[in-house]
């Protein structure tokens, strides 16, 4: 993401989105009300009863809904034009405003929360996308990493029989490799990864290595082999639990977040007073200036009811504050599955609150 052009004192920052990821922070940080000023297309009647053509033209509109799947190149933003030529007649109609990576944007709103400032700014320097491969005799998967999850690629099947006779055997697996490191190599170039990590059991992750090493070094990509007890989906999953994955892609918001969970599974059996989930309790211990680590699922900031993005925003703003990291997770991993199950937000304390703070209030 480029930010081309910011004025906090007038609320507005110009954008240039580059990628999927960027598209994704964006809609997150758009809230109704929001005000985005964009060149865009409407169909304009050229005379009464005559026919209409579409005609390019920059509008303003004031946001009312978004739409955005992850993994996809296009967000959608809709709202009542505030603003655009005159001669048009286009002021309070409804528009749709078609954001795509390289779709210059302006985004303007009344109060502009530090914690979305620094997710601009982090979205604005170098971004990580880890493509993943896990391998074994049978089957195999390629998986992209990024901001917003983790995307399964492809699954291959090797289909490989006869495996008492060797000559038969061999021949099978060559063609199953073969096929393997073409298809990383489509993926490299179609995904652009920062890191690529095969995994395996035994040494089959070696063997694919040595068959695109040579293409590696020309694409200069850090490349990491690693040991999984099975190949497919399952060792995807297996390999993202890997501490020399975990170290490699620790910036990616998915790990980062499964990190805090894991640790709050830890304190909850062993310091329950140095946790906090649900929005209460969460929005006490910000007030208590004891949250270290904060986790929230990326819909709660997407919510509709006004009252409630409101209090959402003030309790992250107030957050960011008081030094907490603040970790946007995608609710449709399996890391926002588990968290949405704690409330939707958890978080890491400092130092020890008391335990029957279970609604933001002392009892």
């Amino acid at each position: 993401m480029k930010i081309l052009e910011k004025d906090l004192r007038k609320g507005y920052i110009k954008l240039l989105p580059e990628d999927q990821d960027d598209l994704w922070i964006i809609y997150n940080i758009i809230k109704p009300g929001d005000l985005v000023t964009g060149l865009t297309s409407r169909d304009i009647k050229r005379e009464e009863g005559g026919s209409s053509r579409r005609i390019p033209m920059i509008l303003t509109i004031r946001v009312k809904t978004l739409e955005f799947q992850p993994f996809t190149e296009r967000l959608r933003i809709r709202g009542i034009v505030v603003e655009g030529p005159e001669r048009f007649g286009v002021k309070g109609h409804h528009h749709t405003i078609n954001v795509e990576p390289g779709t210059v944007i302006v985004l303007q709103k009344e109060y502009w929360a530090k914690n979305y400032l620094d997710m601009i700014t982090k979205a604005s320097s170098k971004k990580y996308k880890i493509l993943l491969i896990a391998l074994d005799y049978d089957e195999a998967a390629i998986a992209l990493l990024s901001e917003q999850g983790l995307k399964i690629l492809e699954e291959i099947y090797s289909n490989i029989t006869g495996k008492r006779d060797p000559g038969s055997f061999e021949k099978m697996l060559r063609e199953y490799f073969d096929e393997l490191a073409k298809k990383i190599i489509y993926y490299i170039e179609k995904v652009d990864p920062s890191i690529v990590v095969i995994a395996s059991p035994g040494d089959l992750q070696r063997r694919l290595y040595s068959l695109i090493s040579n293409y590696l070094k020309t694409k200069k990509i850090n490349i990491l082999v690693d040991s999984v007890s099975m190949g497919g989906i399952s060792g995807i999953r297996e390999l993202l639990r890997r501490d020399s994955v975990r170290e490699a892609v620790k910036e990616v918001s998915v790990i980062k977040a499964r990190e805090v969970l894991e640790e709050f599974y830890r304190r909850l059996v062993k310091e329950p007073e140095r946790i906090a989930y649900g929005l209460d309790h969460v929005e006490f211990a910000v007030r208590m200036n004891a949250v270290e680590k904060l986790v929230i699922l990326d819909k709660f900031l997407r919510t509709f009811d006004e009252d409630m993005r409101k209090r959402i925003d003030k309790v992250l703003d107030e957050a960011y504050k008081r030094g907490a990291e603040i970790i946007m997770v995608p609710y449709n991993t399996d890391t926002g599955i588990e968290i949405d199950g704690l409330g939707g937000i958890i978080a890491l304390l400092r130092y020890s609150l008391p335990t029957n703070i279970v609604k933001g209030e002392e009892k």
